[in-house]
């Protein structure tokens, strides 16, 4: 099987909140904060079953097979209400609709679960409606809230959440998700330290753009190591016509720094596990022609590329910009 358990994923956040619901002191409100693919709605989805589960094990576990259990994984459950983006924003009229199900006593039982996906899609007017339910919380009226990025979400609504951080996943264990999903190897090697998430990742490799990517990528950067100033034309007429929105731009900045990554470590015989596998020769070339000062000069460009790309100048600018300070240094 390619998906991963929360029990895998998860361990000790999960044994964690199987402890606090056995003492009940599980609180009203929770902000799931992490990556992509790392468990969040898992994680919530695994909490609503321990609540409601009729056969709970004596390590405190859901038993995944009762009816409760079974309506909560088929999503037909009542008393679990699911709330996410109706296309890119979770809108004032969804959480009208949270508070007129809070209103409601359980319709089965005497509590309640809201999980809200892509918390941070919360339009402003939906996110000021949403803190009346988080400032007043009903008795036995739980509320999830995941994100991929909590700095997107207002502080009022952090500061009444316990604000859970999801720990990345081990490379290893994702990489091994990806080729039991029948990604090759060395994609799935590369996969590993964009994304954890395998819908992502099979996106990714979709009509070949990752690997496009990845040639254009490395064609540029063996030209920055010859000095080669023809690596301003890849840029322009290669490589940006492949990069069509910021998203797509800022995955193609994290592939140049695994690449710098991968040079460093080849260059202090580090170079069990690269990321760009399939360019092993090209690598130990570039790496024995530098010093690791040199290549470790390079990588710090790189990370300074990648957080100006992060305060919104364009990519083209990013791009031209570290190359020249590349070549500088190669």
């Amino acid at each position: 099987m390619a998906t991963l358990t929360i029990e895998q994923m998860q361990p000790k956040l999960v044994q964690q909140f199987a402890q606090i619901i056995a003492r009940g002191q599980l609180a009203h409100g929770y902000l799931l904060a992490g990556a992509q693919g790392v468990g969040k709605m898992q994680l919530a989805q695994w909490l609503a079953l321990r609540l409601f589960c009729q056969q709970v094990n004596e390590d405190s576990q859901p038993c995944y097979q009762c009816p409760e259990c079974q309506r909560i994984l088929t999503g037909n459950h009542p008393d679990v209400v699911e709330i996410k983006p109706d296309g890119k924003s979770i809108k004032i009229a969804d959480i009208r609709y949270l508070k007129q199900e809070v209103a409601k006593s359980g319709m089965e039982s005497s509590q309640r679960l809201f999980i809200i996906e892509a918390a941070e899609t919360l339009t402003a007017s939906a996110a000021n409606s949403l803190l009346k339910f988080l400032e007043e919380p009903a008795p036995n009226v739980y509320a999830i809230l995941c994100t991929s990025n909590k700095n997107l979400m207002l502080p009022t609504i952090l500061s009444r959440l316990q604000v859970i951080d999801l720990a990345n996943l081990p490379k290893e264990m994702v990489r091994q998700q990806f080729e039991e999903a029948q990604i090759l190897p060395a994609q799935a090697q590369l996969l590993s330290h964009l994304t954890s998430d395998l819908t992502q990742a099979q996106q990714l490799l979709a009509e070949d753009w990752l690997m496009q990517v990845v040639a254009k990528i490395t064609s540029w950067a063996q030209k920055v190591a010859q000095k080669d100033l023809e690596s301003f034309v890849t840029i322009q007429t290669q490589l940006l016509p492949l990069l069509t929105d910021r998203s797509q731009q800022k995955i193609a900045l994290n592939l140049i720094g695994l690449w710098y990554q991968d040079l460093l470590n080849c260059r202090c015989d580090l170079a069990g596990d690269l990321c760009f596998s399939e360019y092993r020769t090209q690598l130990n070339t570039i790496s024995q022609q530098m010093t690791a000062a040199e290549i470790v000069a390079q990588t710090e460009f790189v990370l300074t590329a990648q957080r100006t790309f992060e305060q919104n100048v364009s990519c083209q600018n990013v791009l031209e910009s570290l190359t020249l300070n590349l070549i500088a240094v190669a």
